[in-house]
């Protein structure tokens, strides 16, 4: 399922806290990646997309070069992006090797990507600034990935923080955490998260003309 305009547009305008509370609700569970390990490597604004998915693993440093561009799986999945799509890259723990940089950027930009999310340091941090391309990654490193990491597979489910995330899903990303988004359940999390902020909007102005708390839970059972 790819995103409707009237899905992206709704979904940015809501923030990964609101989400995490409604999926709750509707069962969904171990979808959020808090921004701890994993954060914006420099804006601040929300980005919605739909998961393309790559799975890396460490192979220990070598200085052979691949002999050809079929032998780099990176490559092939990079070229299948699509518009709209959010780049997932997954990887071990600890993965030192820089697994993202402004070339890459500029790649998948060019191809329709919105963001990348990435489990492990970008190369290039400031000049995948300047392009102003969305990243979510794990710090920064000079260390060039060739050699030291590899691609098995893309298109496939991937893990990132205990999150299984699925060829399909909507990545939600904000400053404060990635949330996993079912694409079958998408409309109805959108309005239960309009729903819920209408009460929020409520809960918040009440609280500014100085409605004791105590009143705010006996009616709203929200803070």
């Amino acid at each position: 399922m790819s995103l409707s305009s009237d899905q992206r547009t709704r979904l940015t305008d809501l923030h990964s806290n609101l989400l995490n509370d409604v999926t709750d609700d509707l069962g969904i569970y171990d979808n959020v990646i808090p921004c701890k390990r994993i954060e914006a490597l420099w804006s601040r604004e929300t980005v919605v997309g739909t998961a393309h998915t790559i799975q890396t693993v460490e192979i220990g440093y070598r200085k052979d070069r691949p002999e050809s561009a079929e032998d780099i799986v990176l490559l092939d999945a990079l070229d299948a992006v699509d518009e709209g799509d959010f780049v997932v890259r997954a990887a071990p723990d600890d993965v030192a090797a820089g697994m993202w940089g402004e070339l890459l950027s500029t790649a998948v930009s060019v191809s329709g990507a919105v963001g990348a999310l990435v489990d492990g340091p970008t190369r290039d941090s400031s000049l995948i600034e300047q392009q102003q391309f969305p990243v979510w990654a794990d710090g920064r490193s000079a260390l060039e990935s060739l050699g030291r990491v590899d691609d098995r597979s893309y298109d496939v489910p991937v893990e990132i923080e205990g999150v299984t995330i699925r060829p399909g899903d909507i990545i939600f990303a904000d400053s404060d955490s990635i949330v996993v988004l079912p694409s079958d359940e998408l409309d109805q999390i959108i309005e239960e998260a309009e729903r819920t902020r209408s009460i929020e909007d409520e809960v918040r102005s009440e609280l500014r003309e100085g409605r004791p708390l105590t009143d705010i839970w006996d009616e709203y059972e929200t803070l």
